[in-house]
């Protein structure tokens, strides 16, 4: 019975140290600002296969809207606002992001690698 305790606890620890990282709730986000027309920092490198955070924060005057295709995601930011944006655990790429309100303003990009 030991050794069957034993076996089964093993195999429930492999196969959780071979799961992707999900998102903890104690898990800092990234910064993202959007400040003078452009998202400050337009590269974010993350892990990929972890889930993730981001806080976007609008330092404009206007509202913008953080969009991306490839995400499924689409939040407006109000000025002087922050808001949070969960990203499931993502597949090595780029996955580009904008402003929809601004289409003139540079595209940015999370890097997964």
């Amino acid at each position: 019975m030991l050794r069957t305790s034993i076996k089964f606890l093993l195999s429930v620890a492999l196969v959780l140290s071979l799961t992707p990282s999900v998102l903890r709730a104690d898990d800092p986000p990234l910064a993202l600002n959007y400040q003078n027309g452009r998202f400050e920092p337009n590269s974010l490198p993350v892990p990929a296969n972890k889930a993730f955070k981001i806080a976007v924060t609008n330092h404009g005057s206007t509202a913008i809207e953080f969009e991306s295709f490839e995400l499924h995601r689409e939040r407006v930011v109000a000025p002087g606002e922050t808001i949070t944006v969960f990203i499931p655990a993502l597949a090595p790429g780029n996955y580009n992001f904008f402003d929809d309100f601004h289409h003139d303003a540079p595209q940015g990009v999370i890097v997964a690698k």
